[in-house]
């Protein structure tokens, strides 16, 4: 049965009254026996205006006052009370800070004058008005707890971002990051509904009537004397507990987690997402590369604990060796390719072949590419550049430089033909010497043309004194 339901059946019920005990008619003057004495009736119930009384009512809900009531009888689902002799419902719900208020709670509020907040209304029927205490009385119960005062309660319900503690009537949320020192996810992989926990208040909300609790500073604080436990340099085992875009946090030990930086995962690959080598509850072996102790932050590195591929770069790839690889990343300068389980390689936009130069790489991740040799190598530097076939490493020759050479170096990537393949020496030099060939051919003005000849007879007469 709604709320509205039992408004209904209240109202129209009839107010309880003792039956009156019958007695034969007696003179005046005689005395009744006591056992006759008649039950005096419960006081009828006031006369009332709804449409006078309703705004009143109506302007305490949209004000959020409260109006004095008086309980009037127990009936289904709640009592019945009155504002001013106007019937009011007060659910079993919203009667008491507890859910299920004894019978005792109830009936002790009967012939007992207190304050109520409006809850709903029903315009098309005025007389249904259902109103609460529960409001009040949780901002009374608020006057009991204090910011550090240590509280117990019941875990009642789960959200993704906390828990909800019942502290008797009134709420408290501890929120995820909260509830231990240890990184977790989601409240239910520590808690239980039915847990009865220990937390720390630490706000009071009056308006949400709401305390924020936090329960890790009960436990035991596991950074201390950790900057002498994780000294920089030395290694250890621990857990990939979640992952994220810029690294991944690796538990050494309940309550202390540190962050693999993205950039701290592999020597010579490039990384694009921790998901290409960890996942969640993984075991490995990291090392660390810095702790502060106060701040509770620890940096590790994954890479450190694995062999270093640059010590011997030199001697696997000599600088024109002949290799194939596989697309890894293309960006907008050139193309990421793989060439070795451990090694990845550069190949700049201007080291590749000429007809693909000014268009868009015609590469997709996971392409095979064959026809590449090694340019360049630096292992202080972990670098290994790329070029493709069809690109010469050399110089420009004497006729691309005196030809434009150096245009056609550039274009054709700065090797060796670069003035010959790349449109330097043999197209664009005798291009050029052509023009300047035809400009010298051009035929050559004979006449002489001065300042004298542009002007009339009498501007020469008027210039220069006398006649032309």
């Amino acid at each position: 049965m709604t709320d509205e339901q039992k408004v209904e059946t209240a109202v129209a019920a009839p107010v309880a009254t003792e039956p009156v005990a019958e007695t034969a008619p007696v003179s005046v003057n005689a005395e009744a026996p006591a056992s006759q004495t008649a039950t005096p009736e419960t006081p009828k119930q006031p006369e009332y205006d709804v449409n006078a009384l309703y705004p009143e009512i109506v302007a305490a809900k949209n004000n959020k006052t409260t109006i004095d009531v008086t309980g009037l009888r127990r009936v289904r689902g709640g009592i019945l009370a009155a504002y001013k002799g106007m019937p009011l419902f007060l659910p079993t719900s919203h009667l008491s800070l507890k859910p299920n208020p004894s019978e005792n709670e109830l009936l002790g509020l009967i012939q007992q004058t207190f304050p109520v907040h409006v809850h709903e209304l029903n315009d098309e029927d005025k007389t249904k008005v259902i109103v609460t205490r529960r409001k009040l009385l949780r901002v009374d119960h608020l006057k009991d707890f204090q910011v550090g005062q240590t509280v117990e309660g019941k875990v009642v319900s789960f959200t993704d971002f906390g828990a909800f503690i019942n502290l008797g009537g009134v709420d408290g949320m501890v929120h995820v990051s909260a509830i231990s020192r240890r990184r977790i996810n989601h409240p239910s992989e520590v808690l239980k509904k039915g847990d009865t926990v220990k937390a720390i208040v630490k706000e009071i909300n009056e308006n949400t009537q709401r305390l924020s609790l936090s329960m890790k500073e009960l436990e035991a604080n596991p950074w201390q004397g950790a900057s002498g436990k994780y000294t920089a340099g030395s290694r250890y085992k621990g857990k990939v507990k979640s992952l994220t875009d810029f690294g991944v946090y690796v538990e050494l030990e309940a309550g202390v987690e540190g962050l693999v930086h993205i950039s701290e995962m592999s020597w010579a690959r490039r990384i694009k997402h921790p998901s290409e080598i960890f996942q969640a509850g993984q075991e490995v072996e990291v090392q660390v590369l810095e702790l502060n102790e106060e701040k509770q932050k620890v940096s590790l590195g994954y890479k450190q604990t694995q062999p270093n591929p640059w010590a011997n770069i030199a001697e696997r790839f000599k600088v024109g060796d002949k290799i194939e690889g596989s697309v890894r990343e293309v960006i907008e300068r050139g193309v990421v390719v793989n060439i070795a389980e451990d090694i990845d390689a550069f190949m700049p936009k201007g080291k590749m072949h000429p007809s693909l130069r000014g268009k868009a790489l015609p590469f997709q991740v996971g392409d095979k590419i064959e026809g590449l040799f090694v340019m360049d190598v630096v292992p202080d530097n972990h670098s290994l550049i790329l070029g493709m076939e069809g690109f010469d490493q050399g110089a420009p020759s004497r006729e691309g430089r005196e030809g434009g050479g150096r245009e056609g170096g550039r274009e054709g990537g700065g090797g060796r033909d670069g003035g010959n393949r790349g449109g330097g020496g043999r197209e664009r030099g005798p291009r050029r010497d052509r023009e300047q060939q035809e400009s010298v051919n051009l035929p050559e003005q004979k006449q002489e043309v001065s300042l004298a000849d542009l002007l009339s007879d009498d501007e020469k007469r008027k210039l220069f004194g006398g006649e032309a």
